[in-house]
């Protein structure tokens, strides 16, 4: 059996419990450190005994897929509030030269976003007043850099954002920027395989979008080609690597893509920089697939549900919500009819359904359910940014033509059904629905941590009531009891066991 290790981006389970679900598709295993090792939301991981860890179990393994974040910083979220220096931060890495040699090694780390929101839960303190102004600061200082005249509305922000705070930001991003420079020189010494570095929360314009110019000029002159991948994305990274690392060797993978509405393949989709076909085509090179003109030619099909024009999460208000479904109502009937008679014919189709971020398209699923067995999918997703949607849903689906026993079967199942639990049910129905009843509980549409047991126990409620109505699927799984969890605390993200019936 082929081991693989993972050193995550941080412990939540779209890091730590994705990867290894799908490698259980794929009749592999993935060791992945404890939980007492790494991150814990704001905690950062110890990063000298997660060194010694991956230095420990790499000789039995056949690949380790690093996240450099996680070595460097402690974490993800580490990484946006840490104060440790750059020259700490890179030492951090300086145990990498010690791993065994022959070993496929692939790295990944993060481009730190910039979020357009007053919240500190995953930033500096300061980010719960001035999260907004840094966001437009940051987009407004590109801005002026690429000769546009902004000076106006540029120093408004500069005398708006107190000095420590825009000092301190800046101070960050030049570290982090510096440890970005210090994986392209691995990179070039011949450290790694594969470097990707990602984009999270990305857009056109901001400091994250110089930086990775500026990073991209450096792959550039070192002559690294295709050994260092850059484009949008973060959480699905551990999934793509993991599956890549198992196709190493292999005939690279053939997709032929198809799009619900064509016209729409050119929108891009929120927090990313790119058209969506230019999404899919940066995750397809990540596994180290090929995109083929012909479904004669494919042993996948990439069924592709495009960004909707609205550009963010649907509006249920009477108004938006019927404007929606006149335009998408009859595309994605004929979507779901296409897509059954695809699984019909024995096809290995892969839905990506990235119509809206944070959840599923109920245009879209009211259809399929109607039309097709959903079981006989190769992936479904529909979970947070487009990246994450299709980076994921490709790592599982490449992971099912490998299945060759009944357990591995059983695993395809579990996380296809996992799959629309949480990007259908939760994420498009149920969060809704437990954020109204906190607020009318609390005053607060999240939750908090006298009344998280209570929380989860709703979820748990609302999840169970609403899979026992899915076709197939609620004939075959159901919540597990007391299994509801809220990895970091928030209704945002949750995690969950489902047993079969």
């Amino acid at each position: 059996m082929t081991h693989l290790a993972l050193i995550p981006l941080d412990e939540r389970p779209v890091n730590t419990r994705y990867p290894r679900m799908i490698a259980q598709i794929a009749g592999a295993e993935l060791s992945v450190p404890p939980p007492e090792l790494l991150s814990a939301k704001r905690a950062p991981a110890d990063r000298a005994a997660l060194a010694a860890w991956l230095n420990r179990i790499a000789p039995a393994c056949d690949a380790l897929i690093i996240s450099l974040d996680m070595l460097a910083y402690g974490g993800l979220i580490a990484s946006r509030t840490t104060a440790d220096s750059a020259l700490s931060c890179i030492s951090a890495l300086d145990g990498l030269r010690a791993l065994p040699p022959r070993r496929t090694t692939y790295a990944f780390n993060v481009i730190t976003r910039i979020p357009d929101a007053n919240d500190s839960i995953e930033e500096p303190d300061y980010w719960a007043m001035y999260g907004k102004r840094l966001h437009r600061y940051s987009q407004l200082m590109h801005r002026a850099a690429a000769g546009e005249v902004v000076e106006e509305a540029l120093s408004a922000l500069h005398n708006e954002i107190p000095e420590a705070h825009r000092t301190d930001f800046l101070q960050r991003r030049l570290r982090n920027h510096q440890v970005n420079l210090a994986a392209l020189d691995l990179a070039a010494q011949g450290m790694f395989d594969l470097l990707v570095i990602s984009s999270d929360d990305t857009s056109p314009y901001g400091l994250g979008s110089q930086e990775k110019a500026w990073l991209s000029q450096w792959r550039e002159r070192l002559e690294l080609g295709d050994s260092v991948l850059m484009y949008p994305g973060a959480d699905e990274i551990g999934c793509v690597l993991t599956m890549r690392a198992l196709l190493h060797g292999s005939a690279p993978p053939r997709f032929y893509v198809h799009y619900a509405i064509e016209a729409d393949k050119q929108r891009v989709a929120p927090y990313e920089d790119g058209a969506v076909s230019l999404t899919v085509e940066r995750q397809i090179r990540a596994l180290d697939g090929v995109i083929v003109a012909s479904q004669a030619e494919a042993d996948f099909i990439v069924a592709v549900n495009p960004p909707s024009r609205i550009g963010a999460e649907l509006d249920f208000s009477p108004e938006a919500y019927a404007a929606e479904q006149a335009y998408r109502a009859v595309p994605m009937a004929a979507f779901a009819s296409q897509i059954a008679a695809w699984l019909h014919n024995g096809q290995r189709v892969i839905l990506c359904d990235v119509a809206y971020p944070n959840g599923s398209d109920p245009f879209l699923m009211r259809q399929l359910f109607e039309a097709a067995d959903v079981t006989q999918l190769a992936a479904y997703g529909a979970w947070n940014t487009a990246g994450n949607t299709i980076g994921t849903a490709l790592a599982q689906g490449v992971a099912s033509a490998m299945i060759r026993t009944p357990k591995q079967a059983q695993a395809q199942q579990h996380f296809l059904a996992h799959r629309f639990v949480e990007d259908y049910l939760y994420q498009q129905g149920v969060r809704a629905e437990v954020r109204a009843w906190l607020a009318q509980r609390t005053g607060i549409p999240d939750s908090a941590p006298h009344i998280e047991a209570e929380t989860c126990a709703y979820i748990e409620r609302a999840l169970s009531e609403h899979l026992a109505g899915l076709p197939k699927l609620g004939e075959q799984w159901r919540i597990a009891p007391n299994s509801v969890r809220l990895p970091w605390q928030r209704t945002f993200e949750i995690d969950f066991d489902l047993e079969a019936l």
